[in-house]
């Protein structure tokens, strides 16, 4: 299993039954296929963060983004259905950002689903910005489809090696 422990942990995407086990319970319809987790493995594009539970070995929350040469890319979040509303997708959009300032990358780029308010709100918390809307772009259990929500957040470049400030 991703070896997590209940703070953050940066892996090699690795145990992709139990992400998309997770992924499942939590994002429904949107879920990934465990194909596509395979194939991420192989893929150097994206880094995987996770939250578990040393006690019970459960992956409790992951995201997944990927690195570009200038910006990151939240690709997913998933928390567990019984674990939301405890800060994990914020404690991984934190260290998503400070992953990006480190490495001096200039922004952080994602999209949601227009219908889904609490997520957005959580971004906006984070400093995410609306950016635009994507027309239809996610499909809905009825046969629909449901806009996107294209946000981003500037980050702070920091130089290589150099001292991150305290807080």
């Amino acid at each position: 299993m991703l070896k997590c422990s209940k703070a953050m942990t940066s892996e090699p995407i690795s145990d992709v039954e139990a992400l998309a086990a997770l992924d499942a319970r939590a994002r429904g319809l949107d879920a990934w296929s465990l194909a596509r987790f395979e194939a991420l493995k192989s893929d150097q594009g994206y880094q995987l963060m996770g939250i578990g539970d040393d006690s019970t070995q459960a992956l409790l929350a992951f995201a997944v983004f990927s690195v570009g040469p200038f910006d990151l890319e939240l690709e997913m979040i998933a928390v567990d259905p019984s674990h939301r509303r405890q800060g994990l997708a914020g404690q991984l959009i934190v260290a998503m950002i400070e992953q990006g300032e480190a490495k001096g990358l200039e922004r952080v780029l994602l999209e949601v689903r227009a219908g889904n308010d609490a997520a957005q709100a959580l971004y906006e918390r984070h400093g995410f910005e609306v950016d635009g809307r994507r027309a239809g772009y996610y499909p809905q259990a009825s046969g629909g489809r449901e806009d996107a929500i294209l946000m981003s957040r500037p980050l702070a470049r920091q130089e290589q090696g150099a001292e991150r400030p305290a807080q």
